[in-house]
């Protein structure tokens, strides 16, 4: 075994993140039972969706982005039975922490009248902006009222949300300093979950990345589990391993989750067979559902 490959082996030993969640008096989340899970956002066929056996289905809420393209109540409901008459939890992807210009929100005239909120242009994801999240006309546009974007989600019938860009208190801003982004990052998601469940008290909610926030109590009370992309390969360039420090201090913080009886869904994108067979020794090691596939998201199917 070469030098690397043994220090991975006793960071992962070091981490088993697949706890019981009655080991240490955590309360079971509702996704404890999953052990399969799929992730499409671009490309979706319910009809393929629905043949598969995954456990959760992480989808947008909308064919392409658009109010004009979203899926039915009727049609999310299809996805929810298995092929074997079982039951599956069905996601939406929900983006709180950027601006899409390919949502139903997202007004013409931005591009000369820009709000007080809304900055550049992501320059990795086209289309993606960076925004201010604790502005109230943001959050107000994610959740509150019949037309705003979570309100959407739950009245076409999803199980819950799959949060992206929950990391965004990474980017600085004059306006907050680091402490500060965090907390008001730990308080939207705390309180779109609180909203969210005041109507539909079993919703679920599961952030990716950003596990930092997972040192405030409340947050971890707020989520049902963890997405995390990229923990073992690709963070810092694709295909390529991530370093055993930064693997550690994730796993680190992670572990306060699984503590509790929560679950972590890995999202790695891989080709290489050797790479891929890897992942999946490592996943599980550490106990974590685990997803494979491409950066696009353009297939039905983990690898």
């Amino acid at each position: 075994m070469g030098i690397r490959m043994a220090g991975l082996a006793a960071v992962l030993a070091a981490f088993p993140l697949m706890l019981s969640p009655h080991a240490m008096g955590g309360t079971a989340s509702a996704l404890a039972g999953v052990r399969s899970w799929t992730y499409q956002l671009q490309g979706i066929d319910l009809r393929v969706l629905a043949a598969t056996d995954y456990d959760l289905v992480v989808i947008d809420y909308s064919r392409d982005g658009t109010a004009a393209g979203a899926f039915s109540a009727s049609e999310i409901a299809t996805l929810k039975t298995k092929p074997d008459g079982s039951q599956r939890f069905v996601l939406s992807y929900l983006s709180i922490g950027e601006a899409e210009d390919y949502r139903f929100y997202w007004q013409n005239d931005w591009a000369r009248n820009r709000p007080s909120w809304l900055f550049g242009e992501n320059p990795e994801w086209e289309g993606n902006y960076n925004i201010r999240y604790w502005d109230p006309a943001w959050q107000a546009t994610i959740f509150g009222q019949p037309t705003s974007y979570l309100d959407r989600i739950v009245a076409a019938g999803f199980d819950g949300v799959y949060l992206d860009r929950v990391d965004a208190f990474e980017r600085d801003d004059p306006q907050l300093g680091a402490a500060a982004r965090k907390a008001a990052m730990t308080a939207f998601v705390n309180s779109l979950a609180a909203y969210a469940r005041a109507g539909r008290p079993r919703f679920l909610v599961v952030p990716q990345n950003g596990e930092e926030l997972l040192s405030d109590p409340s947050y971890r009370s707020a989520i049902d589990g963890l997405a995390k992309e990229d923990l073992l390969f690709g963070a810092q360039e694709d295909q390529q391993p991530n370093s055993l420090g930064m693997l550690r201090s994730s796993l680190r913080l992670i572990s306060r989750l699984t503590a509790e009886g929560k679950p972590v869904f890995l999202a790695e994108y891989l080709n290489s067979a050797s790479d891929i067979a890897q992942v999946r020794h490592n996943a599980e090691t550490l106990g974590v559902v685990l997803f494979i596939g491409d950066r696009e998201l353009d297939d039905a199917h983990s690898r």
